[in-house]
């Protein structure tokens, strides 16, 4: 029986993880963990980046954001601006220590790479040829960290359809909380399927065989007696 629910509960983790490296057909994943450095901006910090990076930015927060469906255009695209080529978002709420993934989803139709580059709040005026110096970082010592993400797209795929690489591509981002190695949300999911596993194995097997039993039993007494 142990052996079983051994199987059963490795079976549920191993399917579970599929799912959840194949959110779409394609999948670009990118695993990080900050340092000290990577102080939070104030405002004055977040106004002049958001000034400077084309488009401004969107706000990911930890342990978990799932952000609306976004649009990019490649970087090969004729007719794109910087804006519509690089889109940024500032990851907020993170922790000195703890390990967290950027990922990106998009349909595999679409033939395009995707890169997650991350950026600290100097890099980013680094980026604009500004003295970091002009930018006080938040003296707060709560322990929480920020950090900016440019996500780009490359057409990396062939086509018969012209100017392929000028189509705009749909995609899905997620920041995630990593706990014990695992995405936060596959420990929930596991949470949920782990007690359904043990009522099947120990409660709604050994009745359905015990039913399947007496059956049997019941069927094998009917052709003795005729």
């Amino acid at each position: 029986m142990a052996l079983r629910f051994v199987q059963a509960l490795l079976l549920v983790v191993a399917t579970l993880l599929c799912l959840i490296r194949n959110v779409a057909a394609n999948t670009c994943i990118r695993h990080f963990s900050l340092a000290a450095k990577h102080k939070s901006p104030d405002a004055l910090a977040l106004g002049l980046i958001t000034a400077l990076t084309p488009g401004g930015f969107s706000v990911l927060s930890a342990p978990y954001t799932l952000a609306p469906t976004a649009t990019i255009s490649t970087q090969q695209s004729s007719n794109a601006s910087r804006a519509e080529k690089e889109q940024w978002y500032y990851l907020d709420n993170l922790r000195l220590g703890v390990s967290y993934e950027l990922r990106i989803s998009n349909a595999a139709a679409t033939g395009v790479d995707f890169g997650i580059e991350l950026y600290s709040t100097d890099d980013v005026l680094r980026l604009h040829d500004k003295p970091t110096s002009s930018v006080e970082l938040s003296s707060k010592v709560d322990g929480k960290l920020a950090i900016f993400a440019k996500v780009t797209a490359s057409y990396a795929g062939y086509s018969t359809w012209p100017s392929v690489e000028n189509w705009p591509v749909d995609y899905v981002i997620v920041l995630e909380k990593h706990v014990a190695g695992l995405p936060l949300q596959a420990l929930k999911l596991i949470a949920v399927l782990v007690p359904v596993v043990l009522v099947g194995l120990f409660v709604a097997t050994p009745r359905l065989i015990t039913m399947i039993n007496t059956v049997v039993a019941e069927e094998q007494g009917k052709l003795k007696s005729s």
